[in-house]
């Protein structure tokens, strides 16, 4: 009698998160929730006395003098001057302080307001990743107890061999084909440049020809001048009057007649 293969398991998620702990760690999240925004809060209300001390501090050095109430104690006040409206005394930490006039206060205070609005941004980001993972715990809970389970199947080793030799075979065929296609460019590029060669070799020989066409004309040209100034001198030796002297010379030859 064969037996059945096993192909997965079936596990209670109440098993792996009891409902009772999932809605505790809620609590905790929650808890810690509550504590993030008093201090979100508390900053906040740092951030609004530091604006109003840096509109103070501008304020103050407009006027020479101002009339205030000096407080004394806890529940007595007594009026008094305020005087030296450009110079404060700033708080640096650690009970240091130092002499600063207005522009420099104001400064210092906005340097702290934007490191108290860092604060605030972080502070922010914290309490939304905790809101995400108290209701993680919500739903969790309420899965585990509406006795939901989780299935979980072997993986086929096979099937990815497969589907990895079909990738491998495909990758192989574009390997190859990007192979040819570069054979392919190589060799045009490799017939453009013959052509470019026996172009250039083309108009090298027909400039040579030309040339030497002009060197044969100038050559004929030459000879022909050559021949000439030796035609002109022969023709200077022969007499003019060579017939008329022979006509002469028979004349006085001829005798006299007798009437």
């Amino acid at each position: 009698m064969e037996k059945t293969e096993k192909k997965g398991t079936v596990t209670s998620l109440a098993s792996l998160f009891p409902p009772e702990e999932a809605r505790k760690a809620s609590q905790r999240v929650l808890d810690t929730i509550a504590e993030h925004e008093k201090e979100l809060d508390q900053l906040n209300e740092f951030i609004s006395d530091n604006n109003s001390i840096i509109d103070l501090v501008q304020r103050i050095p407009e006027q020479l003098h101002h009339d205030i109430m000096v407080p004394f104690g806890k529940k007595a006040f007594f009026p008094g001057r305020l005087i030296h409206t450009n110079e404060f005394l700033v708080l640096l930490g650690e009970s240091y302080y130092v002499d600063r006039t207005s522009k420099q206060t104001t400064e210092i205070l906005k340097r702290r307001g934007n490191t108290l609005g860092s604060q605030v941004e972080s502070l922010k980001a914290v309490m939304q990743d905790l809101k995400a993972e108290a209701s993680f715990f919500d739903a969790t809970a309420s899965e585990a107890a509406e006795g939901l389970v989780e299935i979980r199947e072997d993986y086929i080793e096979e099937a990815s061999t497969e589907t990895v030799s079909h990738t491998d075979i495909k990758t192989v065929d574009e390997d190859e084909e990007y192979a040819r296609l570069l054979s392919r460019m190589d060799e045009l590029e490799k017939q453009e440049l013959e052509a470019e060669n026996d172009d250039e070799s083309e108009l090298e020989d027909s400039d040579l020809e030309d040339q030497g066409n002009q060197v044969l004309m100038e050559h004929r040209v030459e000879n022909s001048e050559h021949e000439a100034l030796k035609v002109q001198p022969a023709s200077k030796v022969l007499p003019r009057t060579s017939e008329h002297s022979k006509v002469q010379t028979a004349s006085k030859v001829l005798p006299a007649s007798k009437s």
